[in-house]
Parts: structure tokens; C-alpha cells; sequence
């Protein structure tokens, strides 16, 4: 006579099958998403660090962001300040020109024409030369600026996270000492002479300071991106999957929930024929 399988064991056998479908059910979203956490109940503090890695990897994607469009703001202003030194250039031309005692007034007259309309750029130049409505070579971005203009490089809120830009001097031909200056007479081209090479060499400082601050621009971008690099690496080594583990445990919860409804299925034919034959029910 078959004996039957008691209803307990049944219980055990169905909790069995249960388990064995959740633990194979777990192994196909893992081999699926290639992630060994997917959910809290995975590893509850592995996901707090992994999340954590996470928002300072999308703190650093934006910080560099930060850095690229603060390069462009430097890189517009730079630009800038090369077209007004090569106006300084030519003034200068112009100046040593109407200095020479070979030229009549009538024709230091025409030089000193070009020599205003010069000015008149320098002036234009410093005006509309911005970045996204922010004019950049009025002063608005000089070391005594009422209002500071930083870059926020760091993912954090401290003064190493952040970089001021407030390095851009005026460029006007008044900042620069040219607004008065004329070359109508052989003297007073002489005269211009200093003027224009000490707006020359303002230029020329500033835009060594700018390019100084591209240098560190490019240096924290590259800082973020190292950094970036190592925490992207912990992170795949906090969650990442050990396939071949991952694998195994399935063909092995595979096996297990095979067996557990094959062992119910016999418990239940056993428990069929051992009522039938209770009952005179031939099965």
C-alpha cells in the first residue's frame, strides 16, 4: 500500500516550490538587467553606497558641464580681447606713422581718421562681446566686481569647489588710457605712442590671466573625469553580476523548482490512490 504524503509535507513541498520559483525568478532579472542588485531586498546597503556613487557620478557629468561652458565664457572673452590688441597694433602703425616729419597735416589727418575709427571699434568690441547675455570685457568681470561670477567645478558647497572668474579687466579706451589720444600732429603721435604700448601690454596681461584660468578649467575637468572613472568602477564592482555565479544559481533554482513540483505531483497521485482505495474506488 502507498502511503500517503501528509498534508504538512505538502505545505513544506509548496513553500519549497515558491521558494525556488522566487529564487529563479530573481536569477532572470539579474542575468536580464546584468546587475547583481535590482532591488533593496538584493543587498540593502550595497544599494545605499551604489546610489550614493550614483548621484556623485551625476553631480561630476554636471560640474564638468560647469567647466565647459565656463572654457566658452573665457574662450569668447579671449577672442575679444585678440581683436582689440590687433587694433592696438594697427593704432600703434598709425601713430608712428603720423610721427614721421615726412607727412603734411592734411594727411596725419586722414591717418588720425582711421586712428578714431579704431577707438570707435575697441569700443564696440568691449560692448557687445558676451556670453549669454553676461557682458564679459566691461569690467562686470574684473577683480572688483560688486558681483562675483564663479563656476561651480566641485560637487560639493565649498570655496575649493567653486572658481571665480572675476579675472577680465575693461577693455574701453578709457580703461585702456587711449580715449584722449590723437595722432593730427607729429607730436601728439609721439605722445600716443606710450599710451597705445601700456594698453598693449593691459591686453596682453589680460589675456594671459584668462588663459591661465583655461589651464585650471582643463585641469578640474580632467580631475572629474579621473575621479569620475574610479567611482563608475566601484560602483560595477558594488552592483555588477558575476555571470557565471549567477548562472549556476539559476540551473541550480531551476532544478530545485523541477524537483519540488515533481515531488507534489507524487504526493498528490499518492493521496489520490490512497482516498480511492478508502472510498472502494478502483483508480
Amino acid at each position: 500500500m502507498i502511503k500517503p504524503t501528509s498534508l504538512s509535507n505538502m505545505g513544506g513541498i509548496q513553500n519549497r516550490i515558491s521558494q525556488s520559483a522566487q529564487s529563479l525568478g530573481d536569477s532572470f532579472a539579474k542575468l536580464a538587467s546584468g546587475q547583481r542588485i535590482n532591488k533593496a531586498a538584493d543587498d540593502a546597503a550595497g544599494l545605499a553606497i551604489s546610489e550614493q556613487l550614483k548621484s556623485q557620478i551625476s553631480s561630476m557629468d554636471q560640474a564638468t558641464n560647469n567647466i565647459g561652458a565656463g572654457s566658452s565664457l573665457l574662450r569668447t572673452a579671449e577672442g575679444g580681447m585678440g581683436q582689440i590688441g590687433d587694433l592696438l597694433v594697427r593704432g600703434r602703425e598709425l601713430a608712428m606713422q603720423a610721427a614721421n616729419g615726412t607727412m603734411n597735416d592734411q594727411q596725419r589727418q586722414t591717418v588720425n581718421n582711421e586712428f578714431g575709427s579704431i577707438k570707435s571699434e575697441i569700443n564696440r568690441i568691449t560692448q557687445t562681446t558676451e556670453f549669454n547675455g553676461q557682458q564679459l570685457l566691461t569690467g562686470q568681470l574684473g577683480p572688483n566686481a560688486q558681483t562675483p561670477l564663479t563656476i561651480q567645478a566641485g560637487i560639493k558647497n565649498s570655496p575649493a569647489d567653486q572658481i571665480s572668474i572675476n579675472t577680465i579687466q575693461a577693455m574701453d579706451t578709457n580703461s585702456l588710457g587711449i580715449h584722449a589720444n590723437t595722432v593730427d600732429t607729429a607730436a601728439n603721435a609721439a605722445a600716443s605712442l606710450q599710451n597705445i604700448d601700456k594698453a598693449i601690454s593691459m591686453v596682453s596681461q589680460n589675456r594671459s590671466e584668462v588663459g591661465a584660468l583655461e589651464n585650471r578649467f582643463n585641469a578640474g575637468a580632467q580631475n572629474l573625469s579621473v575621479a569620475k572613472e574610479n567611482l563608475m568602477a566601484a560602483d560595477a564592482q558594488i552592483r555588477g553580476l558575476d555571470y557565471a555565479s549567477e548562472v549556476s544559481a539559476k540551473a541550480k533554482n531551476d532544478l530545485l523548482l523541477q524537483a519540488g513540483v515533481s515531488a507534489l505531483k507524487s504526493g498528490l497521485k499518492a493521496n489520490e490512490k490512497s482516498i480511492g482505495s478508502l472510498l472502494n474506488i478502483k483508480g
